[in-house]
């Protein structure tokens, strides 16, 4: 690796703090997971005072009914009734604030995601997985904390290219949905509800209702039952753990069941502001809609079967594999991922047509995947070395044939380079392409290896094969991180 000061691009500063507003651990315990946390916390207390204060008024009301007219009980019962309605408007005040905060997480993502085409809007997609999976450690102490935090964003983006993949393929027959995108291609006569005419029925009622649902799926295991499942009565066990099978399903019952919780009371709908009745009457319905939706989205990823959770199961199973939090877990089992999700369909557990599309999108290899490839010359003769590469775009024309930019040239690494798309038989990740430099000398490969890597004494002793690398120290340097600009591609 070529020696200089480590820095971040303006864009990956963009992502990092996008991942920190949903999921941080910091002191100011403001993202998203931070502050559901703190109101699963406070839920029984608040509930609490809720009907302690119902309760004052009915014994209030009591004494006016039983003949007691006094001013001084007007006086009690009018306070109650001011403190009672003042409460009520705090908590209102306190949900709408994290309605609010995740509502405009989504427009970001929306944003950094979503072009003017479709190539545009997965090419952009794949620069945000790509980033999410480099900032992700690929080995470590913290690489599970790390990737529990990092995978609401990713599996939100691979809903969000699902869901575009299923209704090319008409095989998303959801009611809602359809409505929906038949309004966003009309665009007749559409109430403006308070968006100052930015009003879009696809992009406002269908994609920031299933990002919400993406990103909060997991949230329920923060609830306080929960995290004493995960962590143990004394706080002090690994969460990350493998569970009994009876803790396993008590966890999954309390995480469904807080999750919806958290949704219908502790976000809920946005509230109207604006002075049209008929407007109003119009936003509270269409918030009513997207509620639903959302409540739909997460009871139905349960068994979806063929149904609209799929939008959310299918990209939960492919995350859980790409950003582990499994104590076994290693960097070259990621594009085990397709394989987890094929072997699902064989055995009835996934949709085969919602499984085919995520996998048409992602292929084989995750985004910001390192490969390791064997380069061909201008006569497309094999060279006598592996190169370096990064797996960088969606929708690969075979799935085992990842487009990637070259890392490396000449054993040296480079921050201008083309695409390649590198075929099965070059790949070192299949065993034909590594047989091919098993004719290899030692030498001649310890050579290669002492150019690759920055600590070629530590991992001289390791296979002198590899099936990948990990790209993360690379794209640590800023001038490495501008992987998805627009260039050639060949293939190799």
């Amino acid at each position: 690796m070529a020696n200089g000061a480590q820095s971040q691009s303006g864009y990956v500063k963009t992502v990092k703090t996008l991942l920190s507003k949903i999921h941080d651990l910091t002191p100011i315990n403001d993202s998203v997971y931070e502050v559901a946390t703190d109101y699963f916390r406070h839920a029984k207390q608040q509930d609490d005072k809720h009907q302690q204060l119902v309760q004052q008024i009915r014994q209030l009301e009591q004494k006016l009914e039983q003949g007691d007219k006094s001013d001084a009980l007007q006086k009690q019962l009018a306070e109650a009734t001011s403190a009672y309605k003042l409460y009520l408007r705090m908590l209102d005040d306190s949900r709408v604030e994290r309605f609010r905060a995740l509502k405009a997480i989504c427009l970001t993502v929306l944003d950094l995601s979503e072009g003017d085409s479709f190539e545009e809007t997965n090419q952009l997609s794949s620069k945000l997985l790509g980033t999410i999976q480099l900032l992700s450690p690929s080995s470590g102490k913290y690489m599970a904390s790390v990737n529990q935090r990092h995978k609401h964003l990713y599996k939100g983006i691979l809903s969000l290219r699902l869901l575009d993949r299923l209704l090319l393929d008409n095989e998303l027959q959801n009611d809602y949905v359809l409505a929906k995108v038949r309004a966003e291609k009309e665009k007749l006569d559409l109430p403006d509800m308070g968006y100052n005419g930015q009003y879009s029925p696809f992009r406002h009622d269908v994609q920031v209702p299933l990002l919400m649902a993406a990103m909060l799926q997991d949230i329920g295991t923060f609830h306080p039952d929960a995290l004493h499942i995960l962590r143990g009565p004394e706080g002090d066990l690994n969460e990350f753990r493998v569970l009994d099978d009876a803790d396993r399903v008590e966890l999954l019952k309390i995480n469904y069941q807080e999750t919806l919780n958290y949704v219908v009371k502790g976000l809920s709908c946005d509230r109207y502001v604006g002075n049209s009745k008929e407007e109003r009457e119009l936003f509270n319905k269409n918030e009513q809609d997207k509620l639903n939706f959302v409540f739909t989205l997460l009871k139905n990823a349960i068994k979806p079967e063929g149904g609209v959770g799929n939008l959310l199961k299918i990209p939960q199973i492919y995350t859980s594999v790409v950003l582990s939090t499994k104590a076994n877990h290693s960097y070259e089992s990621l594009p085990k991922a397709a394989l987890v999700l094929q072997s699902g369909v064989e055995r009835g557990y996934y949709h085969k047509a919602a499984v085919e599309a995520l996998l048409q999108i992602t292929g084989m290899f995750p985004q910001g995947f390192g490969i390791t490839y064997i380069p061909k010359d201008s006569d497309k003769r094999d060279l006598d070395r592996y190169e370096y590469a990064v797996v960088v775009s969606l929708y690969p024309a075979a799935a085992d044939m990842p487009i990637c930019r070259v890392a490396t040239r000449n054993l040296t690494f480079s921050q201008t380079a083309s695409n390649v798309v590198i075929s099965v038989e070059n790949n070192l990740y299949f065993p034909q392409a590594r047989k091919k430099l098993e004719v290899m000398s030692k030498e001649r490969l310890l050579e290669i290896l002492s150019k690759l890597v920055s600590n070629f004494e530590e991992r001289k002793n390791m296979d002198l094969l590899p099936k990948c690398w990990f790209p993360d120290e690379y794209f640590s340097y800023g001038k490495h991180q501008n992987l998805w600009n627009k260039t050639s591609t060949v293939s190799n």
